[in-house]
């Protein structure tokens, strides 16, 4: 039982320090970088003079947008998953209270 509680405790600061990881890269550091994307692509939206060059953009863009939804999704299961797991690591834990005795000498004076 004295083993469990420090394992425990290992893969909970592990699955943590994962979900830290994988939500950094959601963070927004090129604002810039992203509206100028934004406005090139308002730009080429813009330029379409047949309605057929039109439309085969738009269909890429909203098949483009589809994947990134499904792998938004697919990664979001996955993150509920590790919050799962954490919370019945914590809950186990918790219930374990772990008061550890170091056989330490008291020194009275």
């Amino acid at each position: 039982m004295k083993l469990i509680r420090p394992f425990l405790l290992l893969i909970s600061i592990t699955l943590f320090g994962w979900l830290f990881m994988s939500n950094i890269n959601l963070i927004n550091v090129a604002a810039t970088l992203n509206e100028a994307e934004i406005n090139s692509e308002i730009t080429k939206v813009n330029g379409f003079t047949n309605i057929d060059q039109l439309k085969q953009f738009t269909i890429e863009k909203i098949n483009y947008m589809e994947a990134i939804r499904e792998r938004f999704s697919e990664n979001a299961l996955v993150r509920v998953a590790v919050i799962a797991v954490l919370v019945l690591v914590q809950i186990i834990l918790y219930t374990t209270k772990g008061n550890y005795s170091f056989n330490s000498k008291t020194i009275d004076f």
